[in-house]
């Protein structure tokens, strides 16, 4: 019981209070946008007020537990959690139910779980994992598909059950910038391009009339009247409220329901017209905030696996942001993606919590790693007949070396394992000169 309340208690000292904060006070903006949402709602607003304030308690909680857990250490079940997460998806065809037209929901009494929200969080967790296993050779043509068979695999297991297209292609775009960051060439990038606008004849017969009309309603009204009209209504909403605003409980196409899913897909739109421009930009700025705090602790994480943990995260925050933004713009398709923290959904929330939960993780053991005073840099922890083909010539006695160098230093030698490393190039001076220096 003592090593557990120590435990605890080193988790909440190297916590990262300020991410916690950020998404605490978006959520409690969130809360105020919900409770104008539906105060026009049969029924008002007390029960989304009811599930949206337990599911951010839910999340809070995730967030702490994940928070103290080392991932790395979980990496090696990597492959289970990609089956499960599989298998996850799938179960919406024998269990699924049918809400806005997509079969992407599981209901448990009055609770509904989507699958693909949370599925985002476990692929991260395992695409990051796949990378590094690759890393040594992710520029080879046998590396890529492997990591696009990763991807389509869990492309293909939403898609099928719930044909929700939307849904998949946040995993896109965090696969992108994933690969982007371990240091894919751009040539494969440029390649992909090319490949894309290929495969769009293709990808357009794939899709349904009504995804296909909520593309090309964005350049002519006339073809899907419904889907324009959403958007017109929040375009309106948005524009009504000026710099300042209407006023709380005051907006006119928020009151008299005339804006569609106000307190989830368009709850952009609702800050809008009641908040006006300062309150979304109070929203992106926040929204932004929470980015570039994900985005540099990735920077800052000491290992390849912890870094593409925190840069997934940023780009499912980035992706939902933007597009959920442009979609009440009027200037993206409607995909129905939520506003991070802020749009109505236990699910939603719950998997932007556990999310910065790993990123907080991340955090903790860069703190305890510079208090421990551990050398910065990744650790090398392959095997000899992993060695890349351009790391030739012998291994240098790295250990050795630094605990003759004494101190502070051969404590941190004592706690990093180092298989080998190349030998640099001769620049002149000998290995008797370094050491003598």
């Amino acid at each position: 019981m003592q090593f557990l309340k120590e435990k605890l208690s080193r988790c909440f000292v190297a916590m990262d209070y300020f991410l916690l904060l950020l998404a605490l006070c978006c959520s409690a903006f969130g809360l105020v946008l919900i409770f104008s949402a539906t105060h026009s709602l049969d029924g008002g607003s007390t029960r989304y007020m009811v599930i949206q304030s337990l599911a951010i308690v839910l999340g809070v909680a995730g967030f702490v537990i994940v928070s103290c857990v080392n991932l790395e250490k979980l990496a090696a079940l990597w492959r289970i959690v990609f089956l499960v997460n599989i298998l996850f998806q799938l179960s919406l065809i024998l269990f699924g139910y049918e809400d806005g037209g997509n079969k992407s929901w599981l209901r448990f009494g009055g609770i509904g779980i989507q699958p693909a929200e949370l599925g985002k969080l476990l692929f991260i967790f395992t695409f990051a994992k796949h990378i590094n296993l690759l890393r040594y050779r992710l520029n080879r043509v046998r590396s890529l598909l492997q990591l696009g068979a990763h991807l389509l695999a869990m492309m293909v297991a939403i898609i099928l059950p719930s044909s929700d297209v939307g849904m998949s292609l946040p995993y896109v775009f965090i696969a992108v910038l994933m690969l982007f960051a371990a240091g894919l060439s751009l040539k494969w990038f440029a390649g992909g391009v090319i490949l894309a606008c290929a495969a769009v004849p293709i990808l357009w017969q794939v899709l349904s009339n009504v995804q296909k009309n909520r593309i090309l309603v964005l350049f002519d009204p006339s073809i899907a009247p419904d889907t324009f009209w959403q958007q017109e209504q929040s375009r309106i909403a948005i524009g009504s409220g000026k710099l300042f605003g209407t006023g709380f409980l005051q907006g006119n196409q928020t009151q008299n329901n005339m804006l569609p899913e106000k307190q989830t897909d368009f709850i952009f739109a609702v800050a809008g017209e009641e908040w006006g421009l300062i309150g979304c930009l109070v929203i992106v700025a926040a929204l932004m905030a929470l980015m570039f705090r994900v985005f540099f602790v990735a920077h800052c994480a000491q290992g390849q696996v912890s870094s593409l943990l925190c840069v997934g995260v940023g780009s499912m925050l980035l992706f939902q942001t933007f597009e959920n933004i442009f979609m009440c713009l009027g200037i993206g398709p409607v995909m129905g993606l939520t506003l991070p923290f802020f749009s109505y959904g236990g699910s939603s929330i719950v998997t932007m919590y556990l999310s910065l939960g790993v990123v907080a993780s991340v955090s903790r053991r860069e703190k305890r790693r510079r208090a421990q005073g551990l050398p910065a840099g990744e650790p090398v922890l392959f095997r000899e007949q992993e060695r890349p083909k351009h790391a030739a010539g012998p291994a240098v006695p790295v250990r050795e070396r630094l605990r003759r160098a004494g101190g502070q230093i051969a404590s941190a030698a004592a706690r990093v394992k180092i298989d080998w490393v190349p030998r640099r190039k001769k620049t002149g001076r000998s290995h008797r000169d370094d050491e003598e220096k």
